[in-house]
């Protein structure tokens, strides 16, 4: 290993943060040189070309799983505003608030001025509080790249390119797990390391829930009952829903899961329920674990019920 990636390891390991940008501006520069093929002497990038970066960072995390970047909640980081900015511009325009992925909204957005001065005014941003201090650590600087604030870019060698390019993917792993530990100290929600490491490579991926229906059927003699309202429901008009908000929880479990219908469905969102829904969830979860026979799904019911993951989750997503 040369001595310029156990500069970068040395940077990533001794940071301090208060919030997420250093993490992820040093994710996004590993990224830029691993794709990019400019390979002259001097190799730039603009602090636009990393502020994207970091917005679709931000962005994927936001609007999947609603993930804190800093402690204070009442004092949100400059790019996740900007962020919530571009969620509300989107969902403007597309009238949906089905969440997506950045690259896909980015096609929409790009046509938009206030999505370019949104860059700009990160990219801005990323000048002034996080370019500098990236290099410090150990009460010293050290000199990952040249950084030009004046005309807002940074510069490395050929070498130094090809050498994050080679240790692309342990220095991303590191970063990833340093980005985990922090959102913990944020964060009360499950499966964070997880969470990282999708943001980048698209495998955010929300299965089918049909193969539940049946299962969750037994609770009531396989009889269509609205969870939320004990109203019948038509055979056309069964949806299963997640009671813990699926962008907390980033799984699908038995002992989560209820009928309803598919408008209750699809307006709920990632409201947190009430004390009486999550009462009513484990009362449905002791009657279906005495109806159903398939191990798999019984032995989950067991588990959620004898370690009152009901009650655990519903705390921490309240927290």
């Amino acid at each position: 290993m040369n001595s310029y990636i156990k500069q970068w390891l040395e940077i990533i390991e001794n940071m301090n943060n208060d919030n997420t940008y250093k993490l992820a501006w040093g994710r996004a520069i590993i990224e830029l040189c691993f794709e990019t093929n400019q390979l002259d002497k001097q190799v730039t990038f603009t602090f636009q070309h990393i502020a994207k970066k970091m917005i679709k960072y931000y962005w994927n995390q936001t609007y999947f799983f609603h993930l804190d970047q800093s402690p204070n909640k009442k004092k949100i980081p400059i790019l996740v505003q900007n962020v919530n900015l571009l969620i509300d511009l989107y969902e403007s325009i597309q009238r949906t608030h089905v969440p997506v992925w950045f690259d896909k909204a980015e096609t929409i957005l790009k046509h938009e001025k206030q999505y370019r001065k949104i860059i700009n005014d990160s990219a801005k941003t990323l000048k002034n509080d996080v370019s500098w201090r990236f290099k410090l650590a150990n009460k010293k600087e050290y000199d990952l790249y040249y950084l030009d604030k004046n005309c807002m870019f940074i510069s490395f060698t050929k070498q130094q390119v090809l050498s994050l390019k080679e240790y692309s993917f342990v220095l991303s792993q590191l970063i990833n797990f340093k980005w985990a530990q922090l959102l913990e100290k944020f964060n009360h929600s499950p499966r964070i390391a997880s969470k990282v490491k999708g943001i980048s490579d698209n495998t955010i991926k929300r299965s089918s829930l049909t193969k539940y229906k049946n299962i969750l059927l037994k609770s009531n003699n396989y009889q269509a009952i609205d969870f939320y309202t004990g109203k019948v429901l038509q055979e056309n008009d069964i949806s299963v829903d997640h009671v813990i908000p699926w962008s907390f929880m980033y799984s699908d479990d038995i002992w989560n899961l209820v009928l309803t219908s598919k408008s209750n469905n699809s307006s709920k969102s990632n409201i947190i329920p009430s004390q009486g829904v999550i009462e009513s969830l484990k009362e449905r979860n002791a009657r279906l674990v005495k109806l159903i026979n398939d191990s798999k799904y019984k032995d989950e019911l067991l588990l959620a019920i004898e370690n009152d993951y009901v009650d655990k989750f519903y705390l921490a997503m309240k927290i």
